[in-house]
């Protein structure tokens, strides 16, 4: 199993030293999409009144077959908006469109999920190696399955490491590596030492991978035991403002439909908004309110009707503590809600799991020669024909 899984667990932590700073290395590679843009440098750039009337405008215009399903805002001023496309069910890809409304154009698109080592492609596609395997949802739960067995491995281990007898000299043989020994017993521990001062996060990872994966599941078991708030709530009560007229009300335009979700926590910023799948469909809208963990995109969502009428919101500032939990699931994995140190101890833990796997297979495999040479010494010599 370990051998099998190790090298799986190998590409997923070196993909994850990576995936800790995709922002970054996304907005430097591609500084045209994610950095200001042309107008917006030379002081001729005009912030449209209706932003997201104007994106989905410009794509009309240059991309009339695309059907939008989710718009990003840019988290830099003068960057430009993205437009998802729903994710192929066949192939895995989601297609994204980079549009600047301030001066009206469109910037491109790119594929997430296609294998393309190009400077637009680069951080995605290992992404979507390390989420998904490049394989679309059969590889997204590859990698759920892979994480959980990871963690199997990890107890495991922790278990084969423990000290039998837990004195001070026993920890410290432990989690010390006698450099000056044989090259067994350098790797042996080295294997043991470093499984054990990272166990922390060499459980921590894997279980928040499996929980990202097997979302529902993990909702359910968490729901079992702390109190949360149901994903899509009851239709809440709403100021009267928000109710409008009881006469069906005519669908709203879609940038007042984000001015009225976004009233519900002003000083919040809009990261993220879910078109309707039909006419007439509610829309989300995520946000992010500053102290959330989430800090790339936040996890504050409303979610309205096509008249404006607020059907549910979720505030994980004031949230029950199941979605405390849950909120805190992708932060931790990515390290992002613990500031730049842990952001770098996960970058250099993502090298553990291919180190474990080198040091575990090579004893492994001193293991079995020395065995195979052992067979062979105790093994009974064959006698000559002249014996007889």
């Amino acid at each position: 199993m370990g051998l099998l899984a190790g090298l799986l667990m190998a590409m997923m932590g070196l993909t994850g030293s990576v995936m800790v700073w995709q922002a970054e290395l996304d907005a430097a590679l591609n500084p045209h999409w994610f950095g200001p843009s042309a107008c917006a440098r030379a002081g001729t750039a005009m912030q449209p009144d209706k932003p997201v009337a104007t994106v989905l405008a410009v794509l009309a215009r240059e991309a009339p077959q695309v059907r939008p399903a989710i718009i990003v805002a840019p988290s830099r001023p003068g960057a430009s908006y993205q437009v998802w496309e729903a994710r192929d069910a066949r192939t895995g890809l989601r297609r994204e469109h980079f549009v600047d409304p301030a001066c009206g154009r469109y910037l491109g698109q790119r594929d997430r999920g296609a294998w393309v080592m190009d400077r637009a492609h680069a951080v995605p596609a290992l992404y979507e190696l390390h989420s998904r395997l490049l394989a679309g949802e059969t590889g997204h739960l590859i990698i759920g399955s892979g994480g959980l067995l990871l963690l199997a491995l990890a107890i495991s281990g922790v278990v084969l490491a423990w000290p039998r007898r837990s004195s001070r000299e026993a920890w410290r043989r432990t989690l010390s590596i006698k450099t000056d020994a044989s090259a067994v017993r350098l790797w042996f521990d080295a294997h043991r030492a470093l499984g054990l001062w990272l166990a922390p996060l060499l459980l921590l990872l894997p279980l928040t991978g499996a929980m990202l994966v097997f979302s529902d599941s993990a909702r359910t078991v968490v729901s079992a035991v702390l109190p949360t708030q149901p994903r899509q709530a009851k239709p809440m009560t709403v100021d009267a403002k928000d109710t409008g007229p009881s006469a069906p009300s005519p669908a709203l335009p879609l940038d007042e439909l984000v001015q009225r979700a976004q009233a519900r926590f002003p000083a919040a910023t809009w990261s993220r908004l879910s078109l309707p799948a039909k006419a007439g469909a509610p829309i989300e809208l995520r946000l992010l309110q500053a102290g959330e963990p989430r800090v790339d995109t936040g996890n504050t969502r409303v979610r309205l009707d096509a008249s404006g009428r607020v059907l549910s919101q979720s505030d994980p500032l004031h949230a029950p503590a199941g979605n405390v939990l849950l909120d805190w699931v992708f932060p931790l994995h990515s390290a992002e809600a613990l500031g730049l140190l842990a952001r770098l101890l996960w970058t250099v833990f993502g090298l553990l799991p291919a180190l474990l796997f080198g040091t575990g297979l090579w004893l492994w495999w001193r293991r079995r020669r020395a065995s195979a040479a052992s067979r062979a010494r105790s093994r009974p010599t064959s006698a000559s024909p002249g014996s007889y």
